[in-house]
């Protein structure tokens, strides 16, 4: 009897915990979706109960006043260049890491696992002059360089544990069936590694699609402005349009949640075997 008391009161417990973890993940999403269909007025009056009649209006004009529309398409641009920037130069680099011996070999992934812990605030101007001299500053394409300059360290680290789980046997036996190292690449390191890359670029596309800093600063031009800095705009100097700036949060969560429910069995396999590596 004490034992099924006991086992009782953990199997409680351990699911009280997991009910607690759910609301804490979902209640500002929750949140956020009933406030974006209020009122200013509901809003302010009770932030915590729900809309008398849902404005699914929000949604539209939040759209057409900050300009957010536009903003969309600069992430999604800037995502996609970032992206493809960093799964050349990560993925590259984590192989030429992993299959070859050089001296100083430590040293470089020390130097790379180095860039990981080093705040972005501190390298604020030098950046700024570099891409002011080499002239990609105030553009989408520089934005995406740093995108991928930032998140270069983790890729690497990730992309060269999977690489290490990669049998070498397999690259040599395409090489000896004829394929040269593009052909390896191709039809046998490529396709392996897929859920490696699927991973560490959920992860950095995610990063950059919710960043702010980086874009405020770097691209001051309106018609360049991604979609966080559009959220400016709901921000007055004595109120806040709180319905409205939900209604902007939800249209730019939605295609995180989508992009992470697609990759989610190869972003926890990538995860998983590139940290355990």
């Amino acid at each position: 009897m004490n034992n099924l008391l006991k086992g009782l009161v953990s199997r409680t417990a351990w699911y009280g915990l997991f009910i607690l973890a759910i609301i804490q993940a979902l209640g500002p999403i929750i949140w956020m979706l009933i406030g974006s269909v209020k009122t200013s007025s509901e809003f302010y009056r009770d932030p915590w109960g729900l809309p008398a009649t849902p404005q699914l209006s929000n949604y539209i004009e939040a759209m057409s006043q900050s300009g957010i529309t536009s903003g969309l398409w600069n992430s999604v641009t800037v995502v996609l260049l970032g992206t493809i920037i960093l799964a050349i130069t990560a993925g590259t680099t984590a192989y030429a890491l992993t299959r070859y011996r050089f001296s100083g070999e430590k040293l470089v992934f020390s130097l790379i696992l180095l860039t990981m812990m080093v705040p972005p605030d501190v390298l604020i101007i030098p950046l700024f002059t570099v891409l002011r001299s080499i002239g990609l500053l105030g553009n989408l394409f520089g934005l995406a360089f740093l995108y991928a300059a930032s998140g270069f360290g983790m890729a690497t680290l990730l992309l060269r544990g999977y690489f290490i789980s990669i049998p070498v046997e397999l690259e040599e036996a395409a090489r000896l069936d004829g394929a040269n190292f593009w052909g390896v690449l191709r039809h046998v390191v490529i396709p392996l590694s897929l859920p490696g890359f699927a991973s560490v670029l959920a992860i950095q596309a995610m990063s950059m699609w919710n960043d702010l800093y980086l874009a405020f600063v770097f691209v001051r031009d309106p018609a360049l402005a991604t979609a966080p800095v559009g959220l400016l705009s709901f921000f007055q100097r004595d109120s806040i349009n709180w319905p409205f700036l939900l209604s902007a949060l939800a249209t730019l969560t939605l295609p995180v949640l989508i992009v992470f429910a697609l990759l989610q069995k190869r972003f926890v396999e990538g995860m998983l075997k590139g940290g355990i590596k």
